[in-house]
Order: structure tokens, then C-alpha cells, then sequence
């Protein structure tokens, strides 16, 4: 696990030095510059957190004994071993235990198709020195980040996290606005944008190439079809089983201490069952708690009957206003790009890694196997469907006019009529197009020009041959909320604390055969994720699997009350918000007068706050 950087075109050391600098958390163990100065000059740089092979033998930038091609590469490739008995046989010798060198020799010996072999998490970039080309690629489901910037005259540079790019000095930040458009809808920024102006982040599962000034990105993997399982249920509950144990047997495969994060809920307590049983080793597990205003949603209880299960090295993690009020502007910095979520992997990673370098996740776990309220929702609203379409159109017209009269009418006409984007808006969406047109100055209005509608840039994520709402729900979950916000807030959040995070349960062949699970095996009897507790039920303990289904929270709301109170009032201050001139001053403390009467989500007025608070850090 690394922070990278690199430019092509540029030839500064200077630069790359102060781009490395301003990664240096993410690898703490060494860093590495590389310099070429041939027809065309590059400059590669890497910061090292050593996971496997310590030894000096794997530091980065690395390259071929020739000194053709050179890497630098962030991620964890779990076959590696397989890989590189593979690549000996074929001929390559190698100088290091390490994954990275197997990357190198794999794009060596297979080009771009090396990318079908990795199973893991990767951000890597490769420079053939002969060719003057550069190629880069990011693992499928976008565990780890990789953001891109041309800057013209043949240039690109790329790196794992804005802070870099922004500490070279070759580009103004300077807010994307149609970056802003997406962030208000999703409170977080959704890929290829960044909330940098000429920033791309290549999305999940891209690859890209530069050659004689010329970019081309095309995507290598694509989510496939939830085409049915030809098997029984009996069949598909082993076949989930061994996946998800050789997906854990991999990812704990390091020369460095491995923990995990514990909840208490199915998901990471599976993780730990399955590490345990696979380690025959007493675990370090963390979790995270809160004080007197969050005992209602506290779970640390739950975690605790796991970790006595099992034996594990338990610490807890308890979170007040007052630790997020006093670390708020490291949070903010830690972000990298502007979240609404993020600030309990941010503390529980802060702990973890006082005590280990890698802690595996159960994150995943609700979007591939209908966990979230919002599956059962669907399936409920697809049978009052049915019953809505076999009504006569006179019926359903009088039906409309009516429910046009009252607020709530026009979203119950949205799950009866609505199609399945404008379902999920109801669902994922914070302010709809209507509430942010309302939100922005002219002066916004005229700098987003016609922004992409959030429902449109979501359409992308729509697979024609999907029909039943389940395995549709399950797409966009995975492609926008997961990947854009989950991920994106693990990597950066625990980063922050030179800590990797790996994630079993999406394994890209376990991710792969989980959506083709039948839907009545993800919702059995009004029971959520029925194929996954099947499938662990002999390692679980029955209060875990009789636990009913409860999505992580924190008391975000409590704090803005009190402890966070004096940093929403100045963020929401008429001067602050004339001073940015983003949004209209009514408008947007209309937002925060909505929130402290308790009408509507707390995450608009936080989403709006964080907002401000990472343009101050940032831009200004």
C-alpha cells in the first residue's frame, strides 16, 4: 500500500519531490523518486507503507533489470504468488518478493491483458521508456483512487490523491462546478469528476494510456448481467461459502500485523469469523461507540458479544462532539475531495493503527446482498406496482389528480409510476434538481452552464437486461453509492493514518457470482440477506444472525446541535455564504433553519458545511 505520483513531460525533480511530500502519509516506510530525462522527460513518485516484502528489495519506483519499464503502484494483488510461479515459467527472474515486481513483469509479458489476471486492489502506473508510453490502470470495483490531469502541451500528470497535484503548483484549484452539481445530489463526488477544475478521477475499472501527447481511456471490466445461478439453493450457499473464505484467506496474506473492524452487525462479524478460523491466531478487532448523545445507536455491545465469541484483542473507540469538533480540520484535510460521510473511519483508523498496518472491512456486505431497507422497499413497491398497472387507466387518472393535491401524493405516484431512476432518487438523492436550482446564485447558474442531471449521469449504471428491481438496486449501489462514497472515504480516511483497509466481501469473483444469486435468496420471508447468514450460519453466533438489521449511524445531527453548533453558524453566516457567493443567502440558510427545526435530513445543512469547510482548506 503507497500514495503514487507521477507527470509525463515534466522534468522538475523539484516537483515530484514536493507532490511525494504531500502524500507522505500514505507511506511512511521510504519514498522514491524516479527521473527520466530522455526524448521525453518523466518524473514517477511513490511513498511506501511495506505490507509485503520489507526489505529494500521491494521500494518503488521499481524497474525491469534493463530499466525499460518502471512502476509505481498502490494496492494489494492477493494471487501475486500464483502470478509470479506463472511468470518464472514463462521465463522472467525476479529480485524481490514483492507484488509490485510481479505487476511490472506481468505488463511486460501480457501488456493491458495483464489487468484480466490481478484479483485485488490496485492503482499502479507503468512508463516504457523505449516507447515514451505511459499506462495506468485502477482495480475494478475502485477500492483504490487514481485522479488524472492533462495540462497541455503533451503533459499529464497523475496521482493518488488532489493533495498531490495541487502541492506541484501545475494546476489553479479552482472548483469544478459541475462537480458541485453531482456533490449536492450524492454528498460526495462521483467519478470521472473531481471537485478540481481539469482533475479527472479514472473511474473503476479503467485503464488508460498516454502516448505522444495523446490520452485514451477505455474501461477493462464491467459488472455483469444478473443472469440466474444454473444451480439449487444448497449449491449456491457452498459455492458462496468457499469464495468468501478464499476471499479472506488472500487478504490476509502480509508480513505485517492484520486486525479488523468490528461492528457487531453480519457483515464484519463474518469477516472476523472466517479470519479466525483461518489464522488459528487471537485477532486484534476495533470498533467505534459514542457518548451520551449517541447511546441510542451505540453497538459496541453487539461488537463485544463477537469479539468474546471469539477471543479477539478488542479496543473501543469512543466518540464524542467534542473529539470531532477538535479534529474537524485534520477530517476535512483527510477528506481529500468534500464527503458527507467518512468521520467514523477516520477515528476508528486513528486507533487500529496504533496497533496494526492492515484491518479488513466487512464493507460490501449490504449493497451485493440486499441489506439496506431500501431492497425490501423496492420489492414491496414492485408488487404494489403490479396491482397499480392492472387497474383501469380512468381509475389511475383520477388517482393522479388526486394525489397532485398533496405533497406526499407526488411521491407515492413516483413509486407507482416512476421509473427505476426515479425511484432510487427518492432513496440516494439530497437535494433533487428542483432544491438546487433554487440554491445557486446567477453568477453559479451562469458557471455550470447545463450541468448533467444527476439522474442522467446515473442512467450509465442502468444494465438493459436487468429487469427485476433487486438486481437493478444492487447496480447502482455498488457503481455510484459504494464506490463513490464508501470506498472513496475508506481509502482516503484511513490513509490519513497510514493504515490499509482491504475488503473482502467484494472480491471481484465473489462480486461476480453474488449478483447472479437469485433475488429470493438475498430476501427470503421478509428476511434481508438470507443467502449470506445461510452461508455462515455454523460460524455465527445466534444472537449475530438473530440481530435484526440495523445500518451503521452516528449522532452527526447531535453534534452540529452542540458541539459543532459555533462551526455551522459560521459556515451558514450570511457573510460566509455572500463571501463564497455559491448559493443565495435565504436559500442556504433556509437549509440550516430546516435542519435545527428538525425538517429534513441533517445531511443537506452537513453536506453544505463540509462543503465550505474543504473550499477554505483547498481552493482559497
Amino acid at each position: 500500500m503507497c500514495g503514487i505520483w507521477g507527470a509525463v513531460n515534466v522534468g522538475d525533480r523539484e516537483i515530484a519531490e514536493r507532490a511525494v511530500a504531500a502524500i507522505c502519509h500514505r507511506g511512511p516506510d521510504g519514498h522514491g523518486i524516479y527521473a527520466g530525462d530522455g526524448p521525453v522527460p518523466v518524473l514517477l513518485g511513490n511513498t511506501r507503507l511495506a505490507i509485503i516484502d520489507l526489505s529494500d528489495a521491494g521500494r518503488q519506483p521499481m524497474s525491469t533489470a534493463d530499466g525499460r519499464y518502471w512502476i509505481v503502484y498502490n494496492g494489494e494483488v492477493y494471487n501475486y504468488q500464483a502470478l509470479r510461479q506463472e511468470l518464472i515459467e514463462a521465463g522472467h527472474h525476479f529480485r524481490s518478493q514483492s507484488d509490485t515486481e510481479v505487476i511490472l513483469h506481468a505488463y511486460v509479458e501480457w501488456g493491458e491483458h495483464c489487468l484480466d489476471r490481478l484479483r485485488g486492489m490496485f492503482a499502479f502506473a507503468v512508463w516504457d521508456a523505449h516507447e515514451h508510453k505511459l499506462f495506468a490502470a485502477r482495480d475494478r470495483l475502485g477500492v483504490k483512487p487514481l485522479y488524472i490531469a492533462e495540462l497541455g502541451g503533451g503533459r499529464l500528470m497523475f496521482g493518488s490523491e488532489l493533495k498531490a497535484l495541487l502541492a506541484t503548483g501545475l494546476i489553479t484549484p479552482r472548483l469544478n462546478y459541475p462537480a458541485l452539481h453531482h456533490y449536492l445530489s450524492f454528498y460526495s463526488v462521483p467519478s470521472p469528476y473531481t471537485m478540481l477544475e481539469g482533475v479527472e478521477a479514472l473511474p473503476p475499472g479503467h485503464c488508460l494510456t498516454f502516448e505522444r501527447g495523446e490520452l485514451r481511456i477505455r474501461q477493462y471490466w464491467y459488472l455483469p448481467p444478473a443472469e440466474p445461478l444454473a444451480a439449487d439453493r444448497h449449491e449456491i450457499v457452498a459455492e458462496l461459502r468457499r469464495l468468501l473464505e478464499e476471499s479472506i484467506r488472500l487478504r490476509m496474506i502480509a508480513d505485517v500485523p492484520v486486525g479488523a473492524f468490528l461492528s457487531g452487525g453480519v457483515d464484519s462479524s463474518a469477516v472476523v469469523a472466517l479470519m479466525t478460523r483461518a489464522s488459528g491466531e487471537r485477532l486484534r478487532t476495533f470498533s467505534v461507540g459514542f457518548g451520551a448523545e449517541g447511546e441510542e445507536i451505540d453497538e459496541r455491545s453487539a461488537a463485544r458479544v463477537m469479539a468474546r465469541h471469539y477471543g479477539t484483542e478488542h479496543t473501543e473507540v469512543v466518540v464524542t462532539g467534542r473529539d470531532v469538533r477538535e479534529q474537524l480540520p485534520a477530517i476535512i484535510r483527510a477528506m481529500d475531495q468534500p464527503s458527507g460521510d467518512g468521520i467514523n473511519t477516520y477515528l476508528v483508523s486513528q486507533a487500529a493503527a496504533q496497533h496494526v498496518k492492515v484491518a479488513l472491512s466487512g464493507l460490501g456486505g449490504d449493497e451485493l446482498f440486499a441489506g439496506y431497507p431500501q431492497f425490501k422497499l423496492f420489492r414491496r413497491m414492485d408488487r404494489a406496482r403490479g396491482v397499480w398497472k392492472r387497474l383501469p387507466d380512468a381509475v389511475q387518472n383520477v388517482a393522479r389528480r388526486s394525489a397532485r393535491q398533496i405533497a406526499s401524493g407526488e411521491r407515492a405516484l413516483t413509486w407507482l409510476d416512476g421509473d427505476l431512476l426515479a425511484r432510487y432518487e427518492r432513496v440516494r438523492v439530497l437535494f433533487g434538481e428542483a432544491q438546487k436550482q433554487a440554491l445557486y446564485t446567477p453568477e453559479t447558474m451562469l458557471a455550470m452552464a447545463a450541468p448533467e442531471r444527476s439522474l442522467d449521469y446515473l442512467a450509465r449504471f442502468v444494465h438493459p437486461a436487468e429487469q427485476g428491481s433487486i438486481a437493478q438496486l444492487t447496480r447502482l449501489e455498488i457503481s455510484n453509492y459504494m464506490a463513490h462514497t464508501l470506498l472513496r472515504d475508506t481509502d482516503a480516511m484511513s490513509m490519513a493514518h497510514s493504515l490499509e483497509v482491504r475488503v473482502p466481501l467484494i472480491d471481484h469473483k465473489l462480486v461476480e457470482f453474488a449478483v447472479r444469486i437469485p433475488p429470493e435468496l438475498k430476501l427470503n420471508n421478509g428476511q434481508s440477506k438470507w443467502v449470506f447468514a445461510e452461508a455462515l450460519r455454523d460460524v455465527l453466533p445466534a444472537e449475530v444472525l438473530k440481530r435484526p438489521k440495523r445500518g451503521f449511524e452516528m449522532p452527526v445531527a447531535a453534534w452540529m446541535r452542540g458541539d459543532l453548533r459555533d462551526v455551522l453558524e459560521d459556515v451558514f453566516s450570511p457573510e460566509s455564504i455572500s463571501r463564497r457567493g455559491l448559493f443565495e443567502v435565504e436559500a442556504a440558510r433556509g437549509v440550516y433553519r430546516d435542519f435545527l427545526a428538525g425538517e429534513g435530513p441533517y445531511m443537506r445543512a452537513w453536506s453544505l458545511a463540509v462543503l465550505e469547510l474543504w473550499l477554505r482548506e483547498f481552493v482559497d
